[in-house]
């Protein structure tokens, strides 16, 4: 179980896993926390023995490797007695494709969304070919975008905590709005 702390541990690191100790303990003592380096290794430690951080990656600048094509699948499926045996199938998929960065369940007017990223608009004419070939028995509408991205890819968008959460939105938001 996360608590607070703990949160504020994954923000940091989200935005820079490589980051010393020290660096995150000087990020919470500006939120008001003041706890040791060695229980913030602790923590760190423990969230990864829980599985709540899984690993530790990089970020990549996708403007700096040119010709990415970024593709948003939008799907309704059909209602059948096989989907459920089929959305299987369609995950085992996804989950396996190197190409897929975001797949999921949604509620609303589109049942599933996925974000690709392909090396060439030909690999992204191709898989979007036999992803309809694969699953057309279920798909009841599939519309495809492209995707031309202005900021880049981030994991702290999942991982950011209430206190940045207000503390940006006091920096942009006009004087009028403010309570």
């Amino acid at each position: 179980m996360t608590d607070a702390i703990d949160g504020l541990i994954l923000s940091a690191l989200s935005r820079n896993a490589r980051q010393e100790t020290f660096e995150i303990w000087d990020f919470l003592r500006g939120v008001g926390h003041n706890i040791p380096q060695e229980e913030i290794e602790s923590r760190i430690r423990r969230l990864e023995a829980e599985g709540v951080i899984s690993g530790y990656t990089i970020s990549i600048d996708a403007r700096k490797i040119p010709g990415r094509v970024v593709h948003i699948d939008m799907i309704k499926f059909r209602s059948s007695q096989a989907l459920p045996k089929r959305l299987d199938g369609l995950k085992k998929y996804l989950n396996a494709a190197p190409f897929v960065a975001y797949s999921g369940k949604t509620l609303g007017g589109y049942d599933w969304i996925s974000v690709k990223s392909f090396l060439t608009k030909e690999m992204a004419y191709e898989e979007n070919d036999v992803f309809r070939n694969l699953f057309g028995d279920i798909l009841h509408t599939y519309e495809v975008y492209d995707f031309v991205p202005y900021t880049d890819a981030s994991m702290y968008a999942l991982a950011y905590t209430e206190v940045e959460y207000k503390k940006f939105l006091d920096e942009w938001m006009p004087p009028f709005l403010r309570t």
